[in-house]
């Protein structure tokens, strides 16, 4: 069955325009790779060759994905059945661009995707090589390493070295987000896709750690999510004036003074709340870059839409499958009473 469906890349590739040849070939050597080494997992927790470290956490990995089909009603397929040690830290690379002076995300279309608001490759060097095309182009650009990524169950997905060491709740929300892009997928629609699978995940890790974990780690979550959610807010605020400034101004210098101050004063507003205790990891990690529009691009793909499809689901009373349902039916609407729609829901 896969070798017919890598055939079928291979074909887009061959009857894609010049400049896409090559991109095409390595996403099919890359997905190819990632097939060839693949091992089904229930055979590597009774091989005895397997290390007690790696057992444990295809164990742990196997209760996840049963429980993201029997208590999510997340699809029940051979995603993450199986297991494949890539060899690096990162499955692939994905390339963020914004103009220098917009919040509006440059889009690459691909056949099975659509249009997205990133471009991913399986090797570093092809990332940094759009990237500096991309500069040389005058865009705001954000390079950064992907752990996993969804096929949309065009493949059975494997579990991979790059987030089979992550914390229990790093897994399972992993896991869940991108079991949720095979559940609800709007082609053309980045924003959608992401904040759905995001807050999917969110409940879906909430349910998990209720019913799996202590009481301690429960706690521990929720208060990470209360120091997440915050700066993410105040993230979302600062995109949001920043937005604003470019919206009213025309002069280019004062576009750039202003822009720089922007950042200097969301940067400033961390050191504080990372002072007071209230920072995360991922956050410290994300502020350390250079930061630019397309860092900021990056954190509204995620978290802008999130509220809306929390509401949303809590008009559901919380029940998944009519949630996903309601999502399904509001994935088909032309993308602005989409968007419309989905504002609402928090204004």
């Amino acid at each position: 069955m896969w070798l017919r469906q890598v055939a079928v890349l291979i074909l887009v590739a061959t009857l894609s325009g010049c400049s896409q040849v090559s991109y095409y070939l390595q996403a099919t050597s890359g997905q190819i790779e990632l097939i060839r080494k693949r091992q089904p997992v229930t055979d590597l927790i009774t091989n005895p060759a397997t290390t007690p470290e790696l057992k444990r956490k295809l164990e742990l990995a196997t209760r996840i994905r049963a429980f993201a089909s029997s208590d999510l009603g997340l699809p029940d397929n051979k995603t993450f059945q199986t297991y494949t040690d890539i060899e690096r830290p990162y499955v692939t690379w994905n390339v963020v661009a914004t103009p220098r002076y917009s919040l509006a995300a440059k889009t690459w279309c691909f056949p099975v995707a659509g249009c997205v608001a990133y471009k991913g490759y399986f090797s570093e060097a092809g990332a940094q090589k759009l990237n500096r095309e991309l500069l040389d182009q005058e865009y705001d650009t954000f390079v950064y390493g992907v752990t996993a990524y969804s096929t949309l169950g065009w493949f059975s997905d494997p579990l991979l070295n790059t987030f089979l060491s992550y914390p229990e709740s790093n897994l399972a929300a992993l896991l869940f987000h991108e079991l949720a892009h095979q559940q609800v997928y709007v082609k053309d629609d980045s924003d959608f896709n992401e904040a759905f699978a995001t807050a999917v995940e969110l409940e879906g890790l909430q349910r998990w750690l209720r019913q799996n974990t202590s009481t301690d780690k429960f706690d521990q979550y929720r208060s990470y999510r209360t120091r997440d959610n915050r700066i993410t807010a105040m993230v979302l605020q600062y995109r949001e004036t920043l937005q604003s400034l470019y919206n009213n101004q025309q002069d280019e210098s004062v576009l750039e003074s202003g822009k720089q101050q922007l950042f200097r004063d969301m940067i400033n507003q961390y050191g504080l709340i990372k002072a007071s205790g209230m920072g995360t990891q991922y956050y410290d990690w994300w502020f350390a870059q250079s930061l630019n529009n397309a860092h900021l691009l990056s954190v509204a793909t995620y978290y802008q839409l999130v509220p809306a499809f929390t509401e949303l689901l809590k008009q559901q009373e919380y029940d998944l499958s009519r949630f996903y349902q309601r999502v399904s039916e509001i994935g088909k609407l032309p993308n602005q009473a989409r968007q419309d729609l989905l504002l609402k829901l928090v204004n």
